[in-house]
């Protein structure tokens, strides 16, 4: 029952993205954001071809949806990029640094809980020693990553080809397959 359900909802995740993103997202100025949002983009589907043979995680059980890859496409490009306009033209650019941790902090929760619930519904799951905690860490990197592509973005793309470096290293992902 709660996989059906969370099934549903999860095709109507995009919507509910996009409306949000129509209240809370600054349209006027969408190419200021735009940048960013290819950014998120193309670390998405650079990590998802990466992992491709070798997935950490993997999308099971949606409607309509054929396979992971597929399901992960459509999150990048619908969710990512309404979460990313909604993210930054509200983020607290000019407050003190623990307003700006705590607004972090609330969209990590966010995300966490949605996560969370398509875990318990197994409509994710994880594979080759990835867990809960580090999808809870790549959201928390992920936050400080689009903030830090908006004012300094070739350092953004260097800690992020570290982090997908580490990730190779650590995971054990195979990247030399075809010999």
């Amino acid at each position: 029952m709660l996989h059906t359900v969370v099934s549903y909802f999860r095709m109507v995740i995009p919507f509910l993205y996009l409306i949000g993103s129509w209240r809370f997202g600054d349209w006027r100025n969408w190419k200021k954001y735009y940048p960013t949002a290819l950014y998120i983009i193309c670390v998405d589907f650079f990590i998802s071809l990466l992992m491709y043979d070798y997935p950490l995680w993997t999308f099971h059980g949606a409607l309509l949806i054929p396979n992971h890859t597929v399901a992960d496409f459509i999150i990048s490009l619908t969710v990512f990029t309404q979460i990313t306009l909604i993210y930054l033209s509200n983020y607290p650019y000019h407050s003190r640094w623990y307003k700006q941790v705590f607004y972090i902090a609330l969209w990590v929760i966010f995300e966490v809980i949605f996560e969370s619930v398509f875990m318990f519904a197994k409509l994710i799951t994880y594979d080759h020693g990835w867990n809960f905690w580090w999808s809870v860490l790549v959201w928390v990197f992920m936050f400080i990553g689009l903030r830090l592509h908006q004012t300094k973005p070739l350092l953004a793309w260097l800690l992020c080809f570290v982090g997908v470096a580490f990730l190779i290293l650590y995971f054990h992902i195979p990247i030399t397959k075809y010999r």
